[in-house]
């Protein structure tokens, strides 16, 4: 691989070596320039083994004590990267084998473009189960549509000029309440900024959740949405004075998180139930708002 990478491919790990080596073999089939740089958190199986195996192969191996946070981990890996695109690859992740080659064309006949997400196929290792997940839309505004219908990115599937980044000083945050969603916050900055957004309806990667995955701890994981989405609304967005109706509204939105993942990952409709019956009662103009902006979507489509 040349001196002169066009991405550089940063992917942080811990103790997931049986994933990682299959993340490493997906990248290496690309065509195209890269860089590889793995940030690893220490880990005390056999990662270090497998990233040797690959040393030669234009690969950067870092180790840090993340604390838990992998935006530090993602962080480090900005700073030691030398390519005009950065690309954040999760090691339990994959690249189908044209990703690059695609998106380099891509950004060629698209020059303006600062953010690039792909679709991705959705594999749920313990299940089985695969499915296909359509990133996007880019909306005016885009900011506003992140915090109001949450997250419509993925990390893995998601490149970044990095030249934004640094002209805008925007980095993972390193916050421990963030823990789990910092990509969601990062994507928020990047739409503050008023970044260009474009997503590419093509499968062009595979994101599997897995029993050890960060986000199934549900409950640090939604006490995290929340916190990034209470920042936002407090300290950043500026399109509502009314700052606790725009919190009833994020409220309706994270108890319909919380219900699909009882269902989808522990089966408890029971709970999920109580969930969406308890908002029901707090803020109803909200759910029933959410389950017609739902089903206006499904008949658009």
């Amino acid at each position: 691989m040349k001196n002169n990478p066009i991405f550089s491919i940063i992917i942080p790990t811990y103790n997931q070596s049986q994933f990682l080596e299959k993340a490493i073999k997906s990248v290496l089939l690309q065509k195209k320039n890269y860089e590889i740089i793995i940030i690893d958190n220490f880990s005390t199986d056999n990662t270090e083994q497998v990233v040797q195996k690959y040393k030669n192969k234009n690969l950067k191996y870092f180790k840090i004590n993340n604390f838990g946070i992998i935006g530090k981990s993602r962080n480090l890996g900005i700073k030691n990267s030398n390519a005009p695109w950065l690309a954040f690859l999760d090691s339990d992740d994959l690249w189908h084998k044209n990703k690059l080659e695609i998106i380099e064309k891509y950004i060629k006949n698209n020059l303006d473009s600062d953010v690039i997400t792909n679709d991705e196929e959705i594999y749920y290792e313990e299940s089985k189960e695969k499915t296909q997940w359509k990133y996007g839309p880019y909306t005016n505004n885009f900011y506003k549509k992140l915090i109001l219908d949450g997250s419509c990115i993925s990390t893995s599937a998601t490149m970044v000029k990095k030249e934004f980044l640094l002209k805008k000083n925007i980095l993972f945050s390193e916050k421990k309440e963030f823990a789990s969603v910092e990509d969601y916050d990062f994507f928020l900055n990047l739409a503050f900024h008023d970044a260009k957004f474009k997503f590419i309806h093509q499968i062009l990667g595979t994101h599997v959740y897995h029993k050890n995955s960060f986000s199934r701890d549900f409950q640090k994981h939604h006490n995290s949405l929340e916190a990034v989405l209470y920042y936002h609304v407090y300290n950043k967005q500026k399109f509502e004075k009314n700052k606790k109706l725009l919190i009833k509204k994020i409220n309706t939105n994270i108890a319909i998180i919380k219900a699909y993942d009882e269902i989808k990952f522990n089966k408890n409709y029971l709970k999920a139930c109580k969930l969406i019956f308890k908002n029901l009662i707090i803020s109803p103009i909200n759910l029933i708002e959410y389950l017609f902006k739902e089903i206006y979507k499904k008949i658009k489509v």
